[in-house]
């Protein structure tokens, strides 16, 4: 439900019509039918009281042919205690990082892994694929899937989002003041481009060609080639092969901007101004309580690969319930079809893929719920602010 507010009610957050009480230790509910899917048991563990927003339950839905265990955190984001945000391996765009290191590191009780990444590349940046909020700031920008979003206020959102990044020189975004840029914090991939890097990818941008501008405090710096430092408060501009000349917009001296401009969404500009974090990953699973995947669906997001559309591979996912309550998720193996058939039965009204295979990966309270078979580059944390 595009923009909508976290809704606050007396039901549990699991499946709708079951009310788990919250014990201490391990509590196991038997045989409860929703639909065409089976809830065969639900094991809350680590519950430590009624006081207690962040719990991690183990939960068997049987589907048409088998059962598969899932591994749930449930969030109640309801609670003023509650705070959910992005956490960046090494705290940089690109790097990489142990998932468990990352959540205490930043001393989240709750983390699970984000978007898709260039997890084979050889080189120093295993770039993220979606799009990435972090503290308020986009710090990479992608060009499919699905976007979870989270405002200040905890109002939440799963759906596409596409942006453009446009700039201006001396004020002016007329003719020949205006510029652009592809992306954000991203390797070149292509001998013609134009890529922005600001401080959440490092010291330097880590490209060696092409023409570079450097903004500092919304002034140009400084214009050349090779390696650029990135100021703290400004960023790198980068032109390569036939999108040099575009650098012969700015001058040393000269006033220079960018911004993001939204393409497409669900929801108002005025939502997205207010996002402190996000994630962008995908296709999308479960919307407004309907399961909505399909081959066709997930193309028209932009995935083609067989691993995502139809083959089984270990799955983590994200969900939001009726209540508000946000879901982490992993099963040890799904294709697409059934991981959204298991999210709905799980409690889910939205719910979205994240990055899966050996990337899947959660962990609850210092320690692995499911681990991931490599570092990861980026994750959804939890926090509880006492």
């Amino acid at each position: 439900m595009a923009g909508s507010s976290v809704r606050k009610d007396s039901r549990s957050a699991g499946v709708r019509g079951l009310l788990l009480p919250v014990l201490v230790g391990l509590l196991c509910v038997l045989s409860l039918i929703v639909g065409l899917n089976r809830i065969s048991s639900v094991c809350l563990v680590e519950a430590e009281g009624p006081g207690d927003p962040v719990v991690s339950e183990t939960v068997e839905v049987r589907l048409k042919n088998r059962t598969v265990t899932c591994n749930v955190v449930r969030v109640a984001l309801a609670d003023p205690r509650v705070r959910v945000g992005v956490g960046l391996g090494q705290d940089r765009v690109g790097l990489t990082e142990d998932l468990l290191s990352l959540a205490r590191r930043k001393g989240a009780v709750a983390a699970i892994n984000g978007t898709f990444f260039n997890a084979y590349e050889k080189g120093r940046f295993k770039d993220p694929v979606g799009t990435i909020f972090s503290d308020g700031e986009i710090v990479h920008k992608g060009n499919t899937g699905t976007v979870f979003a989270i405002t200040w206020d905890k109002r939440t959102t799963m759906e596409p989002l596409r942006l453009k990044i446009v700039g201006g020189i001396d004020g002016s975004e007329v003719w020949p003041n205006n510029w652009y840029a592809y992306f954000i914090n991203r390797t070149p991939t292509s001998s013609n481009s134009v890529i922005v890097y600001n401080r959440w990818r490092g010291e330097t941008t880590g490209v060696s060609d092409g023409i570079s501008v450097v903004v500092d405090d919304f002034k140009v710096v400084r214009i050349g080639s090779g390696e650029q430092e990135i100021p703290e408060s400004g960023f790198v501009a980068n032109f390569r092969g036939s999108e040099e000349p575009l650098a012969q917009r700015f001058y040393v001296g000269a006033g220079a901007y960018l911004r993001f401009d939204i393409e497409y969404s669900d929801s108002p500009v005025e939502f997205w101004l207010d996002v402190a974090d996000g994630i962008g990953a995908g296709p999308r699973l479960v919307k407004d309580g309907n399961i909505v995947f399909s081959v066709d669906a997930a193309k028209a997001e932009g995935f083609t690969e067989a691993k995502i559309l139809t083959q089984s591979n270990p799955r983590s996912a994200l969900g939001i319930t009726e209540s508000g309550d946000l879901l982490l998720v992993t099963v040890p193996g799904a294709n697409m079809a059934e991981l959204a058939e298991i999210m709905k039965p799980l409690g889910a009204v939205d719910a979205m893929n994240l990055d899966g295979g050996a990337s899947s990966g959660l962990v609850y309270k210092n320690s692995y719920i499911t681990r991931p078979g490599r570092d990861i580059s980026n994750a959804l944390l939890v926090y509880i602010d006492e």
